[in-house]
């Protein structure tokens, strides 16, 4: 038991000392509310990658600049559009860009595309399918909210699966309830800092310091609070 203990903190104090940029995986954020045949969406794309796809950043000076991406607003809106796809492959739903703002979230800056879609009939079933970055990036996920007479549905879109399709009829505040929390154990389990903030958690119950042969970490006896000489 005492060795398990021992194992564990050894890995959670391991990564502590790996780079802080190392455990913030490439995301983007992909926002549909639907209303009858119209789709408006919001897209929140990280500046970082559109730089590595795209050149953002022209005189390489390590500082994307508002300039140098509003000069890239077409290539960004084609990039991206050319790379989501909503509704069947029959009857696609066009997008047009209507707004390119920046935003920042924990991580960075982001470029926000606002944009609207219209399909032939109100959707019963909306697909969307999802290639943003996949071939440069294959940890890449796109998360995705969708809106829909109140309710919201959730999912992740990965290169493993970049098509997914929402029953609009059956969003509930139940489904919605499930897809937080199947997409919320996934992204803790696949987010490098979230497992870290973890096992900080479980540290102070797996160690205890104490003073006998000097202050050092030693493994706790149990789970309840110290007693003894600690």
């Amino acid at each position: 038991m005492k060795r398990a203990l021992l194992l564990i903190a050894a890995l959670a104090l391991g990564c502590l000392g790996l780079p802080t940029h190392a455990h913030k995986p490439s995301d983007s954020y992909l926002t549909l509310a639907v209303d009858g045949e119209k789709i408006a969406g919001q897209w929140d794309i990280a500046l970082r990658d559109l730089d590595f796809a795209l050149g953002l950043d022209a005189n390489q000076d390590g500082d994307i600049t508002w300039g140098e991406v509003k000069a890239k607003h077409a290539d960004i809106a084609a990039y991206a559009l050319s790379r989501l796809r909503l509704g069947p492959a029959s009857a696609p739903c066009p997008a047009q860009i209507t707004e390119q703002l920046i935003d920042n979230h924990s991580d960075g800056a982001y470029a926000v595309l606002r944009f609207a879609a219209t399909c032939a009939a109100a959707p019963k079933t909306l697909t969307v399918d999802y290639r943003l970055f996949f071939d440069l990036d294959p940890q890449h996920r796109g998360l995705i909210r969708l809106v829909y007479e109140g309710a919201t549905r959730a999912g992740i879109l990965s290169a493993g699966q970049p098509e997914q399709k929402f029953t609009l009829t059956e969003m509930s505040r139940w489904a919605q309830f499930v897809d937080y929390g199947k997409e919320g154990v996934w992204h803790i389990w696949t987010g490098f800092d979230h497992i870290l903030f973890l096992l900080s958690l479980l540290l102070p119950a797996v160690l205890v310091r104490s003073r006998v042969r000097g202050w050092h970490w030693e493994p706790a006896g149990s789970f309840g609070p110290p007693s003894g000489t600690y």
